[in-house]
């Protein structure tokens, strides 16, 4: 997973990740000559599905993760809340699925008190 990145990391990892999945789509044709624009149209919607779904990852895990330099308070007893790692979750969505991630806090005096951030 990515961590918050600049727009220039992240637009650098879209169009990375674009050109792989032209040149997959290249390969696919090059291994099925006769295909026809059917099946190539079929065949560059599911690639474009799966580029989706890596580009939304990237554009929302890469702006905000959750985490904060100071802990959140905690909404029970006050204290300021520890960070315990990140967790993530798949999402499916119209353009395709994806793995978000969001920072994750557990208070250490009230055992099981815990607070995911939105996103």
């Amino acid at each position: 997973m990515s961590r918050p990145q600049s727009r220039a990391r992240r637009k650098a990892a879209f169009l990375a990740e674009a050109e792989r999945m032209y040149e997959a789509l290249e390969d696919w044709y090059d291994a099925h000559p006769e295909a026809s624009f059917g099946e190539i149209e079929a065949e560059a919607r599911k690639r474009r599905r799966e580029l989706m779904g890596k580009t939304l990852e990237q554009l929302v895990n890469g702006r905000d993760s959750g985490l904060q330099v100071d802990g959140p308070k905690c909404e029970q007893c006050g204290k300021a809340m520890e960070f315990e790692g990140y967790c993530e979750w798949g999402v499916q969505g119209l353009e395709g699925e994806s793995r978000l991630e969001r920072a994750y806090y557990r208070c250490g005096h009230c055992k099981g008190q815990t607070f995911f951030p939105p996103g």
